[in-house]
């Protein structure tokens, strides 16, 4: 049957009343029907009017053209105001009806396809999307990253429901987690679909749920002495901020009347400030880099201690100075010599005086704190290539009063380094106390020397006699050295330099006593040194460890030969073979090209990955011990160094063959390559500059040795390495041969000792 329906706004003759309702929904007049005729209302809720129908008893109502909204999609129309049910206009109508438009937000996915419309050019038109905060990456100009059960997409430029104030001076911000509703434009800049400029007109905030009453309120000192995983609730002020790459806060650092703590949380950082006393239920963590964890583990290194999952509870919002009472002074020194694995002092906050240093690297800045030495020391940890630290460069160069912690340590297979985090920095115009002089002097320049315990060889180390450090303005400081028993260790002097020498070797046991004098003030330091008798017996030659079972312990000996690249060790060298060492920067201190050692370690293939059953990695020694060092400027053995590869073969070499424990000379031109942000050194191919090998490192300046040869053509010992388990092989240089036959090794790591 056709339908019959009047538009309400052409209404007949025969009507002189009609009743006008409110315009507010966008609604036609609903006009008196005649008998047997009913009204169909559409109420869109602001969108664009839809004229009313007249609609006959039993007959039904046409669809009409859906409306528009700025900024929404039309859902359909609904019999009810809170949409649950849907009208059918296949249903006949029996009585005067309102119909409700229902609008709809736009899905994640539907605005990245929308994107593609407007490349490099933001839309004109406006779209409302209610999504979740994934992550905000940078609340100065409210980047985020937003999502939906559709996809997620990136927000730039945020603003508040006014269209002018910035996420940054938003007084109800979101934070990660928040839902939101974003009133947006949208745009693909260099091919990524983004929102441009996306309001936030509506904020759902999203604590996650947690029972406080499973938190147990603690000082922070106590809080520290908790297990890792403990519910702990913990009140301070916010002294200090750590920074991500973007320099945007990721944690914080609390301190009460107590000790001090990191605080790990990125979107409590942007509700705080300096100074803040904020009280916070938080999970008792410690942090290691995932790709450190096992390196950490065979240190004894447990983590950074913090807290993570943290609950902002309160905060005064006032600015009040932190309490510096607890705090314990120290030098930095002590602080780097502290072993994690006997004590965990990281994000512990020490007072110092320390000398702080920039220094520019290619496309980054290290910030260092030096001892009184200016030696001795190590850099902030920055994420953000030292900008968040420019504030120091007031100080640079100046001996200065600094509230300083170990935030975290650097772990690798050869050791573990402190990073600092510097709290405060005061320039006090620090001098020097002169009557410390003697004291300083063995300290810094006699301890660390004699610091071995056992000697199987003579070491004929040569120890200072005088020492002088113009930073601190100490001149001339006289040290003199005794033997309790110059039968088993005399000091002899020779060539105007005094020697200490082990004579007998029957397991003897000495004090040895250093003394300095300066300022008119005397200071000692003793030393209970032991001499014992070495059997090399029970040592492999270097093919035998090469040889030994993977994953197993192994003692071998040979002469300690160059110094591997990013790496801490050496290559171990005899008759037999070549084979990598590494171990600790505190053993490599101990030890020189040319000695002959005797130490234990475990045989691997580093950088074997399950994913890549292929390739073997690098063959090494990890977590070497000395167990006897026999001294000696020893030339190391090259019998088993080849000139058998050209240089097509050495760029071809099968990365799934074991290689590394190979040694080839190659004539060859080294060459710098330079970039922003780093340098890397190339030997290339004499006759085909075409052609080359790249050699492992971070930095030309670890092939130092190399570097005034540049460019000549000559002999260079290079070993396969596959440290990072790539599929190919990068090389190290041993040493370089010069045109007289003079041979220059890579020393790097013993250039200090």
């Amino acid at each position: 049957m056709r339908k019959k329906c009047r538009f309400a706004g052409l209404f007949l003759a025969g009507f002189s009343i009609f009743a006008l309702v409110g315009c507010g929904n966008n609604e036609e007049p609903i006009i008196d029907p005649i008998e047997n005729e009913f009204t169909v209302t559409f109420n869109t809720n602001g969108g664009s009017t839809v004229v009313s129908q007249i609609i006959e008893k039993g007959e039904k109502a046409l669809e009409p053209t859906a409306p528009t909204k700025d900024g929404y999609k039309f859902g359909g129309w609904y019999v009810d105001k809170t949409f649950k049910t849907e009208f059918d206009f296949d249903t006949t109508i029996t009585e005067n009806t309102t119909l409700y438009a229902n609008w709809e937000t736009y899905t994640v996915a539907e605005l990245i396809e929308m994107a593609a419309d407007y490349v490099d050019q933001e839309s004109t038109e406006r779209f409302y999307t209610y999504v979740t905060i994934k992550e905000v990456s940078n609340p100065q100009y409210g980047e985020m990253t937003v999502y939906d059960e559709t996809g997620e997409i990136l927000v730039y430029g945020t603003r508040g429901s006014d269209g002018n104030t910035y996420y940054e001076n938003l007084e109800d911000k979101p934070y990660a987690g928040d839902e939101i509703l974003l009133y947006a434009n949208l745009v693909t800049f260099n091919g990524t679909p983004e929102i441009k400029q996306g309001w936030i007109v509506e904020v759902h905030h999203n604590e996650a749920e947690f029972d406080v009453n499973d938190y147990v309120e603690k000082s922070i000192s106590d809080a520290r002495k908790e297990e890792k995983g403990a519910k702990v609730i913990v009140e301070g002020v916010v002294a200090q901020f750590t920074y991500n790459a973007s320099q945007n806060a990721t944690g914080f650092i609390l301190i009460d009347d107590s000790s001090s703590i990191y605080v790990y949380d990125d979107q409590i950082s942007q509700q705080v400030e300096k100074g803040n006393t904020v009280k916070i239920a938080a999970i008792r963590d410690n942090w290691i880099l995932t790709d450190e964890v096992a390196s950490a583990e065979q240190w004894g290194y447990s983590g950074c201690i913090q807290l993570t999952d943290a609950h902002l509870l309160s905060n005064d919002g006032k600015e009040s100075a932190w309490d510096k009472a607890w705090v314990k002074e120290s030098t930095v020194k002590e602080l780097m010599d502290v072993n994690p694995k006997d004590k965990n002092i990281t994000t512990e906050i020490y007072k110092v005086n320390a000398l702080v240093k920039e220094k520019p690297g290619k496309g980054f800045t290290n910030f260092y704190f030096f001892d009184l030495d200016g030696v001795t020391g190590s850099y902030t940890y920055s994420q953000a290539n030292g900008k968040d630290f420019e504030w120091l460069r007031e100080f640079d160069g100046k001996i200065c009063t600094v509230y300083l912690m170990v935030l975290n340590y650097k772990s690798a297979n050869s050791g573990i380094n402190a990073r600092f985090l510097p709290i405060e920095v005061k320039d006090d115009g620090f001098v020097f106390d002169q009557n410390d002089g003697a004291q300083f002097a063995l300290d810094y320049y006699v301890k660390d020397l004699l610091k071995q315990d056992v000697y199987y060889a003579d070491p004929n180390l040569e120890v200072p006699t005088s020492v002088s450090n113009d930073l601190i303005n100490l001149k001339d400081v006289r040290i003199t050295y005794t033997s309790s028993d110059e039968t088993v260790i005399k000091f002899n002097v020779k060539d105007n330099k005094t020697y200490m020498n082990v004579l007998d070797f029957k397991n003897k046991e000495v004090i040895v006593t250093a003394e300095a004098k300066y300022n008119g003030v005397t200071a000692k330091f003793e030393k209970k040194i032991k001499t014992q008798e070495f059997n090399p017996a029970d040592y492999h030659d270097v093919k035998g460890a090469i040889d030994t079972q993977k994953e197993s312990e192994v003692k071998v000996t040979g002469i300690v030969g160059p110094s591997l690249v990013n790496r801490d060790g050496f290559y171990l060298i005899d008759d037999t073979g070549v084979l990598a060492v590494l171990t600790t920067k505190e053993t490599l201190s101990t030890l020189n090209l040319g000695d002959e050692v005797f130490l234990h370690g475990t045989r691997t293939q580093f950088g074997t990955k399950e994913n890549k059953p292929e390739n073997p990695g690098q063959s090494c020694l990890i977590n070497a011990v000395i167990d006897g060092n026999r001294f000696g400027n020893n030339a190391y053995s090259t019998k088993t160094f080849t000139s058998d590869k050209t240089f097509d073969e050495l760029r071809e070499l099968d990365y799934k063959t074991d290689l590394t424990t190979e040694v080839y000379y190659i004539k060859a031109k080294a060459k710098i390559i330079e970039n922003k942000y780093s340098s890397k050194v190339q030997l290339h191919n004499p006759d085909n500059d075409e052609e080359y090998i790249s050699l492992y490192c971070s930095s030309k300046n670890q092939y130092s040795f190399m570097l005034d040869y540049v460019g000549q053509e000559l002999t260079y010992a290079v070993a396969p390495c596959n440290w990072n388990t790539k599929d190919y092989y990068a090389f190290c240089a041993l040493n370089v041969q010069l045109e007289d036959g003079t041979i220059i090794n890579n020393t790097l790591n013993f250039d200090n000792n």
